[in-house]
């Protein structure tokens, strides 16, 4: 007989079965791996970011108040160094962003994440010895900020786009913001105690210097141990050791090889950037210490609750939006609401209305309204095969472009409306204008499907 056509038995789906169920939960399981390593990824990257913030933050009243003190008491003069050094760090961040994001996609991450802490344990000692040299502390000063900003801002980003894409990504930049505010809660002590005991003398201001290098080291000995390399070795990429590698305005590229949707994202979220912390801070504390009169233990009380609106905003209003929101739909809500506070806040000088103000811009504060475009952008630049690090590079660059502007600008308003017998808070409502108002004015120009080209 032909044994071909012989009739096997079938197989009852019933012995079937636990193999397919054997299967699809190993896949479940596997699956479900992946997501925590990815979770605990992003929970070191933003420890990370908590320390770096903590760096920069320490010095929210010392600094401006170390300049004034070097400054012999003039607010103009020392408003404007500020406001200088600042768009120095910005024009210097250009190099130092570029080179270190395209290094950082054939090296790997870390090594960035480490560059900031490990200076600012020196930068801060330097300070610490020398109080009232002011050109050393000025220089200081621009390294740290550049230094800082690139440990945190360009090798966080890179490091979450390794990690995550998509919502995920923007739900993980989210998580920033909350430790963020964390760091926001716990320096004002730190400071504070070590301003009570000499506000206005650089020899006792020096101290928060030393506290500062002593978070550094703190910092530095959590990444060597905690954080794991995001960039595996397959993934990256030879590096070529010539002028484009520290070419400052690669950003370029972007428009002139990325899609018209990218390019149009790029823009407003740079434009966005104008509303960071770090680049109104200096105006702020000239505003609530000469024409709002708190005192040390003011500032840090708001701080401290500002930080704790700023955590319980990042953990529950700022994910349900993005969750809930369209990308434009978060970007829109979030940019009318930095419009109406930041055009309100300065209208006079009231520690009410400065307060209250600080409420609705809440879900969009410190450049969090970018949150949802960025993850777009980041998305589109992936599946047109630039890379992750040199991609935060521009970005940041950009960013960077906006930090060397904005500072400028704020303080040259505001010592100039000074001058004049002017309020210097309506400073506040060009920044609003700039950083809020005109990106949505272009957002409301990009299409449905422009926005969807992720």
């Amino acid at each position: 007989p032909n044994i071909l056509a012989i009739p096997l038995p079938a197989l009852p789906l019933a012995a079937m079965a636990p193999a397919a169920s054997k299967q699809g939960a190993e896949e479940v399981g596997t699956a479900e791996e992946e997501a925590a390593k990815r979770h605990k990824l992003v929970m070191r990257i933003c420890a990370s970011s908590f320390f770096s913030v903590c760096q920069h933050f320490i010095f929210a009243q010392s600094e401006p108040r170390l300049f004034l003190a070097l400054c012999d008491k003039d607010s103009s003069a020392a408003a404007r160094l500020l406001g200088n050094t600042s768009g120095i760090v910005g024009l210097l961040s250009l190099v130092v962003n570029q080179a270190g994001g395209k290094l950082s996609d054939s090296i790997g991450r870390k090594p960035g994440f480490l560059l900031g802490p490990m200076s600012n344990i020196i930068l801060g000692w330097l300070v610490f010895k020398n109080p009232r040299n002011r050109p050393l502390v000025t220089v200081c000063r621009i390294l740290r900020l550049i230094l800082t900003t690139f440990s945190n801002t360009v090798m966080c980003n890179a490091a979450l786009a390794d990690v995550c894409s998509g919502s995920e990504l923007a739900l993980a930049s989210s998580r920033i913001q909350s430790a963020t505010g964390i760091a926001m809660l716990l320096t004002p002590f730190i400071e504070g105690r070590i301003l009570d005991i000499s506000p206005w003398s650089p020899d006792g201001i020096r101290y928060v210097y030393a506290a500062m290098a002593s978070i550094a080291a703190a910092h530095t000995a959590f990444v060597v141990t905690q954080l794991e390399e995001t960039l595996v070795a397959s993934k990256r990429v030879v590096a070529k050791l010539d002028l484009h590698m520290i070419n400052p305005f690669g950003f370029v590229r972007v428009f002139t090889e990325g899609t018209q949707a990218l390019q149009k994202l790029v823009a407003i979220t740079t434009l966005q950037m104008f509303l960071e912390g770090k680049n109104m801070s200096d105006v702020i504390q000239a505003w609530i210490r000469d024409h709002l009169g708190w005192s040390v233990t003011d500032v840090r009380n708001f701080i401290i609750g500002y930080g704790a609106l700023c955590t319980a905003t990042g953990m529950s209003a700022t994910p349900w939006m993005l969750k809930n929101l369209s990308a434009r739909g978060f970007t829109t809500v979030t940019n009318m609401l930095n419009v109406f506070a930041f055009g309100a806040r300065g209208l006079k000088a009231s520690s009410l209305l400065f307060l209250t103000m600080m409420v609705p811009m809440l879900p969009g504060v410190n450049g969090a309204s970018a949150t949802a475009l960025k993850a777009v952008a980041q998305d589109i630049a992936t599946k047109q095969a630039f890379g992750k690090g040199e991609f935060s590079a521009w970005v940041n660059n950009l960013r960077a472009l906006a930090g060397a502007i904005a500072p400028v600008m704020y303080g040259q308003v505001y010592a100039g409306a000074e001058k004049t017998g002017r309020n210097p808070g309506l400073v506040f409502a060009l920044a609003g204008s700039i950083g809020a108002l005109l990106p949505q004015l272009m957002l409301n120009k990009m299409t449905d499907s422009e926005l969807g080209a992720a």
